[in-house]
């Protein structure tokens, strides 16, 4: 892989259209390596994908804006997605989202599996990328749920964090054939560790340290391990801020 160059994506909380666009900015000044900004779709903002997408593609920026399929039709997922084409879009991530907290049984109206071949019916130009979660159930069970959005026809993966190089080995020589953003993410409290534990079921090396520069130097290793392997990074600074995280990993 002497050749190949790694490519690096931003996600952005969008908290506000200002704020999006200043770190959007700054990511610039600090690195070239940023070659698109995804957006995440949160229920608890108010500034969804789509707007945050529409505002990028308007300023000249590359975007991935995710959608949740749980509460949207295909018809809803279309019309979203169209007009932002019209601006340039060329890549989006579809996840199905959680469940309601009062409802936590409630089915999805649409799967990215089933929303995939529909999407590109309609828009065969259209790059779609779904999550990758190493943590929610077993190894085997969501490999075989990746190889069941690859047969609906996902061009590839964006991960939740990994911090631990040989779980991120298992993952890599499982997807060398197919196109994958590894997720990274500093954890940088005690409060955001035991979030990542209590909630997301994150198991941490033993050495881990929740130091920002020790938390760069070990993402540096599994960036290489990703580099070796042709794969790409998707880099999530939820603690801290954009211009510190960049600078110090970058």
């Amino acid at each position: 892989m002497n050749n190949f160059s790694q490519k690096i994506a931003l996600e952005l909380v969008p908290n506000s259209f200002e704020t999006l666009l200043d770190e959007a900015q700054i990511s610039q000044k600090v690195t070239q390596k940023v070659q698109c900004i995804n957006i995440p779709e949160m229920m608890s903002k108010e500034i969804k994908a789509h707007h945050a997408a529409d505002l990028f593609l308007k300023n000249g920026f590359d975007a991935i804006p995710h959608f949740r399929t749980r509460e949207r039709t295909i018809d809803e997922l279309a019309e979203l997605i169209s007009p932002l084409i019209a601006l340039g879009l060329n890549k989006v991530l579809l996840i199905t989202g959680d469940p309601p907290k009062d409802n936590p049984n409630e089915a999805a109206k649409l799967t990215p599996v089933q929303a995939i071949p529909q999407l590109k019916e309609r828009f065969p130009q259209l790059k779609i990328y779904v999550g990758l979660d190493p943590y929610r159930q077993s190894f085997i069970t969501e490999f075989k749920y990746c190889q069941e959005k690859l047969a609906a026809g996902a061009d590839g993966f964006f991960s939740q964090p990994f911090f631990s190089p040989h779980l991120l080995s298992l993952w890599l020589e499982q997807l060398h054939n197919t196109e994958f953003w590894v997720g990274l993410s500093p954890v940088t409290t005690p409060s955001f560790k035991k979030y990542w534990e209590n909630t997301n079921h994150v198991v941490f090396p033993p050495e881990f340290s929740i130091d920002l520069k020790e938390n760069c130097l070990e993402q540096q290793k599994l960036m290489k391990l990703a580099a070796e392997a042709g794969q790409h990074i998707y880099l999530m600074p939820i603690t801290v801020t954009v211009e510190e995280y960049l600078k110090q990993l970058l």
